[in-house]
């Protein structure tokens, strides 16, 4: 290669490495918006975690395929697997869930789902743009049944340490926005017992979530039947006692 073709193709890729510098501006910018937004109002900001979610992972699609993050696909047949399939799972009633055992994972997910008014079918089933928007929507299809697994309840503070947990199984800056939303919540208010406790949520998460196995690949769909205490040994799921929400005890209870 001559020094001018050398030149023509440093300047292209300064051009596109600018392009690149000013989208994810643009990905940041609408992220600390509704990171603002959440912290006002966090439980009416739904759509700005959704918001937020996309533009990050916009960002680490782009991230992943330059190498920068690790790839959270690389070695993981089972996941690759999935997004080849575009896997996800059909509709299911909760009714019959919750007739189940209550200390098996269908159980366990059924009664949640109905002693907090929640809807399997909440989040728009919408076609995945890129790998990293596959593993955004199937962790939104899956949030509750992690409720379950990890002893999660869903309160502020658990809500962030589960945000923690995410981060700590794969690269996710969704989840460290969420929490400085929660911290920023707290100092605008002045309750700074309150930030506390948000810091401590997100750090026991996090660290819980690098503990476990990976729990991004796996159908948790078949496994209605399965014990949840029998997945949380298989899949090395542990938080502090501290953590667990009291529905959680009275299952360990029943169990």
């Amino acid at each position: 290669m001559n020094q001018d073709n050398l030149k023509t193709t440093t300047r292209v890729e300064q051009r596109i490495d600018k392009q690149r510098r000013r989208y994810y501006l643009k990905m940041n910018l609408r992220s600390l918006y509704a990171c603002f937004r959440l912290g006002r109002d966090p439980y009416g900001g739904l759509r700005f975690v959704f918001m937020m979610g996309d533009s990050q992972d916009n960002i680490a699609e782009s991230e992943r395929r330059f190498g920068r993050i690790p790839d959270p696909y690389r070695g993981n047949a089972a996941l690759e697997e999935m997004w080849q399939a575009r896997f996800r799972a059909g509709p299911y009633d909760i009714e019959q869930l919750a007739g189940l055992p209550a200390d098996t994972l269908g159980g366990a997910y059924g009664r949640h789902m109905k002693e907090n008014g929640l809807r399997a079918d909440f989040y728009d089933d919408v076609p995945a743009r890129h790998r990293m928007h596959y593993l955004r929507l199937r962790i939104r299809q899956t949030h509750d049944i992690w409720h379950v697994l990890t002893g999660l309840g869903t309160d502020e503070f658990d809500e962030v340490a589960l945000q923690a947990f995410y981060s700590g199984q794969f690269p996710n800056s969704t989840g460290a926005i969420i929490a400085v939303a929660a911290f920023l919540k707290s100092i605008l208010r002045g309750r700074f017992d309150e930030l506390t406790r948000h810091m401590e949520a997100f750090a026991e998460g996090y660290s819980a979530g690098k503990r476990s196995g990976s729990l991004v690949a796996v159908k948790w769909e078949e496994m209605w039947s399965e014990k949840v205490e029998t997945l949380r040994q298989r899949f090395g799921i542990v938080l502090p006692r501290k953590r667990q929400s009291a529905a959680v005890r009275e299952l360990r209870a029943v169990a």
